[in-house]
């Protein structure tokens, strides 16, 4: 017999890795990929950003997103500027190219939005449970730069 704690963390992947799938196939359309979608969604919202700035808001990339990131300026959806204060330091932000995807990636994402909720019977107590596994950790500090953090403080 397998732990529960064991048996609940390969379904949680396992669940991860299927809603990544699902909201990958809606994005298909835009040429992009969920964790792409991320990168222009934050520096749609918080740009310019450097790259570590970048790194400290986005969910799907635990380390530096620099492959992320030269994959988007490829398809010319972002720019990377050289500052002028500071050589060796950058800045990121969306291109008009990037700028006007985000409109679209905002409707995939209500899509996927309602999609989840009809797959996931009470969907706000699931969501409120994870946020207790996630308590102090850096994820929290992530999900609350980005007002995605529902928890009163305490």
């Amino acid at each position: 017999m397998v732990a529960e704690g064991i048996r609940f963390g390969y379904l949680f992947r396992s669940a991860e890795s299927l809603a990544t799938r699902e909201y990958g196939k809606l994005l298909e359309p835009l040429g992009i990929t969920p964790n792409q979608s991320e990168v222009l969604l934050v520096l749609g919202e918080h740009a310019p950003l450097s790259l570590k700035g970048l790194g400290e808001s986005l969910i799907c990339e635990e380390k530096s997103p620099s492959r992320l990131v030269q994959a988007l300026i490829k398809k010319g959806l972002v720019k990377k500027e050289i500052s002028s204060k500071d050589k060796r330091s950058s800045r990121l932000s969306l291109t008009a190219a990037g700028a006007d995807l985000l409109p679209k990636i905002a409707e995939q994402e209500a899509i996927f939005g309602k999609y989840l909720a009809q797959q996931v019977p009470n969907l706000e107590a699931f969501s409120q449970i994870l946020e207790e596994f996630l308590v102090d950790s850096f994820y929290e500090d992530k999900l609350k730069r980005r007002s995605l953090w529902r928890q009163e403080e305490k």
